[in-house]
């Protein structure tokens, strides 16, 4: 049932007798405690985002790093076991290799602290090597000064959560997840940079954005990510199996402009189903939220009853400021978008956004 919330200090109850219902933040004696407890609430929220078109999530504050790896082996070894434990096995999953090529276009395109896929990764690359026809990429961005390069793959490998692969449905964003799985890619580079601010991202104030590239791309229309059997029942001639992954005979992980082994994905009969976008949220089937609506970064700015959302910052100075629904209060008791729509008071209402994979389902 839709009906009207409230998030208030005690005065303005009296304003709003006649709401349908009534929400009063737990211990929000007054609008200064009240904004002293969210203000908490948010600074203990460190955000990560997966892609211009993925999903926000709390970050894992700790995690123990390898004590003896480089940022590149990191990468490569997170991708590697993402590839090794799929579900169900694959029988062709190809073992990735680091592209010092692709490392480089990630990181000049990483230096740019841009929040949109870079149009021009597959022209950049083959300014320096003739090895991919096509070029994958994956986005993340982090408001942390520092990432660990795992974290970065494991959003994306979490994708797997929302994708059926007998069927190819997705319930959410799975794009990042069939790259990262995608068995013909078997060349990764990648790059990061903290950058100050970040264009196309006003939500962060500052934060690390990481660029993976992938040689061959992968998410072509209609096809799975990799043929599902018996781990390494498939693989190319000349292929040994390692960890339920298919090692080319040199099993080599770094590369510079070698020959990729085994067929790319980067085919002209195939459209690459990527889409090249310069915010997130913006496709269709991606506006909508997953749990309790905290996580939800769409566009929607109007309620179920039609009302235009306030400015976040126009109530609290310490929200971002924009009027996107968001679900700010999940500590306290709420389970989906909301925004404040009546100016002077604290009422809020829902917006109405679907739940991802029941606007799928209808």
């Amino acid at each position: 049932m839709k009906v009207l919330i409230v998030v208030c200090c005690c005065l303005s109850l009296a304003a709003y007798a006649d709401a349908a219902a009534k929400f009063k933040l737990p211990y929000a004696i007054t609008v200064e405690k009240e904004a002293e407890d969210l203000k908490n609430v948010l600074r203990s929220l460190n955000l990560e985002i997966s892609n211009p078109n993925g999903r926000v999530r709390v970050a894992r504050d700790t995690r123990q790093k390898r004590q003896s790896t480089s940022a590149q082996q990191e990468y490569l070894d997170a991708h590697n076991v993402a590839r090794s434990i799929v579900v169900p096995t694959a029988a062709n999953m190809k073992k990735m290799k680091w592209s010092n090529e692709l490392a480089e276009v990630a990181q000049n395109y990483a230096n740019k602290c841009i929040w949109g896929h870079n149009s021009a990764r597959t022209t950049d690359t083959s300014a320096l090597t003739s090895q991919f026809s096509y070029v994958g990429e994956n986005l993340y961005v982090t408001s942390k000064s520092t990432v660990d390069p795992s974290s970065a793959v494991e959003a994306w490998d979490s994708e797997k959560n929302d994708y059926t692969y007998s069927s190819q449905t997705c319930y959410g964003v799975c794009g990042h997840y069939t790259q990262v799985a995608w068995a013909d890619s078997e060349y990764v580079g990648c790059a990061s940079q903290t950058c100050p601010s970040i264009t196309g991202l006003s939500s962060f104030n500052g934060g690390t954005i990481v660029v993976c590239n992938y040689g061959n791309g992968g998410n072509y229309n209609g096809e799975k990510p990799y043929v599902s059997g018996a781990s390494c029942s498939s693989c190319p001639g000349g292929y040994s199996c390692s960890d339920n992954l298919c090692v080319d005979g040199s099993d080599s992980t770094s590369s510079g402009s070698g020959t990729s082994s085994g067929s790319g994905s980067g085919d002209s009969s195939s459209t690459n189903t990527e889409t090249t976008n310069t915010g997130y949220g913006d496709v269709p089937d991606e506006d909508c939220y997953t749990g309790d609506g905290s996580t939800y970064q769409g566009f929607v700015s109007t309620t179920v009853s039609g009302k235009t959302c306030l400015n976040w910052s126009g109530v609290y100075s310490f929200l971002p400021s924009n009027n996107y629904c968001r679900n700010y209060f999940a500590n306290f008791g709420f389970t989906e978008p909301v925004c404040y729509m009546v100016p002077g008071t604290y009422y809020v209402e829902s917006c109405g956004v679907p739940k991802c994979g029941q606007q799928l389902k209808t």
